[in-house]
């Protein structure tokens, strides 16, 4: 934020800087179904925040009666959501717990790679606390002192559970995922079977749920229908059949998910992640190291970057503009080697790396691409694409067993 409003884009670098952030926040795909275009330009708004005037307006009231105010004043603009204005509620009746306690978890999740905004933590702590995320529903004695510290012990048990069992399969943060709302329910299962064995499917739930977009309406509405099958189920296995009847998850993966816009699918790019991590993929240095590895250890916060197999300045020109940016056309590399690739024809990478055909083969990559012509270049996006659908299917098929 500081960045953007020091920005003065009448300097030409300067627009330039802020150009660059907007491709960077589509590429993080916080902006599906906008062009780099509108993006820039609400940045640019956002920039011009610097030159209006704020107006103050001092009230005294009860607690109860200025959180309405401030909400229904905010549902004007940018939405404040009820867990934002409870953290100041609860804040007041309890604040040495806020202080002591809730702060300080959030700093520990984030040194363990898991950026969690205090609303999605408030959530989890409510749902295995009171078996709701919606905040009217939730009595005021669960926030007293005593009441609280049984809920908050269970939910800080869940989350450490749920990031092991996370980096089992290679997810080492939060910020790679197409959707963190589904973590609620994922905390929620571990809370009620309290049965490991059985992760892989709610791994499964958690990326049909992605990838239909579960949490994509009423968020709360539909986290509640979740909790309240998990805990009125009987059984792990109960609770996974009655989630998935919640929306449709039997489509297969078709190669169509492979031929679009990398940039426009968080799903899309968090899948192929996965399938690489599973097939123990070595990042394209010289060291020989595993992805999201540091020697035998994981690395917390590891985010892998998105490399364009063909280069986009080696296609330019030569291909359609539209086919460079599909997923299919990328790799999952560590950072370091991404930046030094650059626009390299994959001839010459591949020589002055050293890049061996097993590193390709691990991400389902032929070995003889670089002999690939443009003319051809299409078929061999769309070879590519069916191997990662099938190689998709068999991954989900594997965790749903």
């Amino acid at each position: 934020m500081t960045e953007i409003l020091n920005l003065d884009t009448n300097k030409d670098d300067e627009q330039k800087k802020l150009l660059e952030l907007a491709k960077k926040v589509k590429l993080d795909g916080l902006c599906d179904g906008m062009d780099i275009t509108e993006v820039y330009a609400r940045l640019d708004r956002l920039r011009k925040m610097r030159e209006k005037d704020i107006v103050t307006v001092t009230i005294e009231h009860e607690l109860e009666d200025v959180v309405e105010i401030f909400s229904r004043l905010n549902s004007r603009g940018t939405r404040v959501t009820e867990a934002d204005i409870y953290l100041g509620v609860v804040a007041a009746r309890n604040p040495k717990w806020v202080r002591d306690n809730f702060l300080p978890y959030l700093n520990d999740l984030s040194y363990s790679g898991f950026h969690i905004d205090p609303n999605l933590l408030f959530r989890s702590l409510t749902g295995l606390g009171e078996h709701t995320t919606r905040f009217k529903n939730i009595s005021d004695k669960f926030w007293n002192p005593d009441a609280i510290l049984p809920s908050w012990k269970k939910t800080k048990d869940a989350w450490k559970r749920l990031i092991l069992r996370f980096q089992e399969y290679g997810i080492l943060t939060n910020l790679i995922m197409p959707t963190q709302a589904a973590l609620v329910t994922m905390l929620a299962l571990i809370d009620k079977f309290n049965d490991d064995r059985q992760f892989s499917k709610s791994l499964y739930w958690f990326l049909q749920a992605s990838r239909f977009s579960r949490y994509s309406g009423s968020g709360t509405t539909s986290l509640d229908e979740d909790l309240k099958d998990i805990y009125t189920s009987n059984t792990y296995s109960e609770a996974i059949e009655k989630l998935l009847k919640r929306f449709r998850h039997d489509d297969p993966i078709i190669p169509e998910d492979f031929l679009k816009d990398y940039s426009d699918t968080r799903f899309g790019r968090f899948l192929l992640y996965l399938l690489v991590y599973d097939n123990r993929a070595q990042d394209w240095d010289g060291t020989g190291q595993r992805l999201g590895f540091e020697g035998t250890t994981l690395l917390n916060d590891f985010q892998p970057q998105w490399h364009h197999i063909f280069p986009k300045e080696y296609l330019r020109g030569n291909v359609e503009s539209y086919l460079i940016e599909y997923l299919a056309n990328i790799a999952v590399i560590g950072q370091t080697i991404n930046i030094r690739i650059s626009n390299k024809a994959p001839l010459s990478y591949v020589s002055k790396y050293n890049i061996t055909d097993n590193k390709f083969e691990q991400q389902f990559i032929n070995k003889d691409f670089i002999s690939i012509k443009f003319n051809e270049f299409e078929d061999w996006l769309k070879n590519r694409a069916n191997i990662l659908a099938e190689k998709s299917n068999d991954f989900l098929l594997n965790l749903n067993k």
